[in-house]
């Protein structure tokens, strides 16, 4: 009996035993597990990344004379050149044209040039002697007005002091003892004589006056008809000073024969080396504007990158991300083999023409780093902060807008103290890639962050730190 109860206890136990390891099995197995970390004090470092092709700096761009036809090109974009190196040829018999109608045309401009110089210069000829005529006219106009009205005036004086002698006269006859109206041995008055010679005197002073008044204004026609003159004069003089309207005709058929002349002499450089376009300087063609067959143009046949200038990477960012990108930061560079370049820095951001989204980033990068035309990724740091309350990014939900993290609490329950998730609403001053910088006030130093959960967290779960 004794031995039978000691094996009921031990089953008992046994059975007390394989309960509590399915309870805590099966406790491990619904509590959420977790990873948790607290907000760090530190600095948020942004980091623009992208890829980006090697060019040259300083292009050179290789012009030819327009309409002559290519006959072979020799080179295409991207290819290495030393100086010196064929580029293109061009036809012998576009060129031999190309002489011939540049001589036929020197020939018409000069002689355009010659008449229209011999033209300037009977027209200067012409334009003098029409200056000179009318400052002579004038002249002669001055001087016969003077005369003429010197003359007139001349008359008046004469008709004035007529008048003036014969009031003179007058006078004389009236004043003092003028006893002329008596007759000797006659005591009477010869009233009949007197009366004569009064009308006679009265007779004489109308016609001295109005012989007067017309000489006026004979001299008053005389002026107003020399002051016309003179303007007429004058004005003749205004009109053959008057500068003549600039005429630019000769200017431009000079300009045009010298530019002639100089396409001849470089047409004719092109006959000595047989229509052969050699390459200016070391360095890496471009672009082209022509194939063969082709006529040249306005525009350069062949644009090259010079191996004397600095070298220059150009890529694309985001608009996004230009806050953190500035003229004059520093790059890090990586080329195909991994291999990392210092000293690259930003040269400048420009729009870009195709996508408004989107900036194109030049790069100026040490010489001998990379070779033009190669490719290669570039990184640009910036660090921003430091923030009292950065989190890694995990961490951060977002729901209707809003922002929360979870934290870790603990509640009591008929099983004793457990651990539980918390949702904390905050604001995000900055991010990057990995961490988020929080709010003044959304988090103490001293809370437990919820960065990782094997399953999905909700406000009150229960939770465990994960052992591994």
């Amino acid at each position: 009996m004794k031995k039978k109860l000691i094996q009921a206890t031990c089953l008992f136990f046994v059975m007390m035993l394989i309960f509590t390891i399915l309870s805590r099995v099966s406790d491990s197995v619904n509590v959420i597990q977790i990873q948790t970390k607290n907000p760090a004090n530190q600095m948020i470092t942004h980091e623009v990344k992208g890829s980006g092709k090697v060019e040259g700096s300083q292009e050179v761009a290789v012009f030819v004379l327009e309409n002559l036809q290519v006959e072979q090109v020799m080179v295409h974009a991207g290819q290495t050149v030393k100086k010196g190196d064929i580029l293109l040829k061009l036809f012998q018999n576009s060129i031999q044209a190309a002489l011939k109608n540049l001589d036929d045309k020197i020939k018409t401009l000069e002689g355009q040039a010659k008449d229209l110089e011999s033209q300037k210069k009977v027209n200067s000829q012409k334009r003098a002697a029409e200056q000179a005529w009318a400052g002579n006219s004038y002249d002669l106009a001055v001087q016969s007005g003077n005369v003429s009205v010197d003359n007139a005036r001349a008359e008046v004086q004469i008709a004035q002091q007529r008048l003036d002698e014969f009031y003179r006269e007058k006078e004389a006859k009236t004043s003092g003892d003028d006893l002329s109206g008596f007759t000797d041995g006659e005591e009477g008055f010869n009233d009949g004589e007197i009366t004569v010679t009064q009308e006679d005197d009265s007779a004489t002073e109308t016609a001295l006056q109005d012989d007067l008044r017309a000489r006026q204004e004979a001299l008053n026609e005389v002026i107003a008809g020399r002051n016309q003159t003179l303007a007429s004069a004058g004005k003749a003089v205004s009109d053959a000073s008057t500068p003549e309207a600039s005429d630019s005709t000769l200017e431009n058929v000079q300009r045009e024969l010298e530019n002639a002349r100089a396409d001849m002499e470089k047409v004719t450089v092109l006959q000595s080396t047989e229509g052969v376009i050699s390459s200016p300087s070391d360095g890496v063609i471009k672009s082209l504007s022509v194939q063969t067959g082709d006529l040249t143009g306005q525009t350069a046949a062949v644009v090259l990158y010079s191996a004397d200038g600095a070298l220059r990477m150009t890529g694309t960012i985001s608009k996004e991300d230009i806050k953190y990108v500035s003229a004059g930061a520093d790059v890090k560079i990586t080329d195909n083999n991994n291999n990392d370049i210092s000293g690259a820095t930003v040269e400048n951001i420009t729009e870009n023409k195709e996508d408004n989204d989107i900036r194109d980033l030049s790069i100026i990068i040490p010489a001998d780093s990379l070779s033009i035309g190669q490719s290669g990724d570039f990184s640009i740091s910036k660090d921003a902060g430091p923030y009292s309350c950065c989190v890694p990014l995990s961490a951060l939900y977002q729901e209707n807008g809003k922002v929360y993290v979870y934290v870790t609490d603990t509640e009591n329950t008929v099983l004793g103290t457990v651990m539980v998730a918390r949702k904390v609403e905050v604001t995000v001053q900055d991010k990057n890639q990995t961490t988020a910088a929080l709010g003044e006030g959304s988090l103490s130093t001293d809370q437990a962050v919820i960065v990782q959960a094997d399953r999905e967290l909700k406000d009150g779960s229960r939770v465990r730190i994960s052992e591994n």
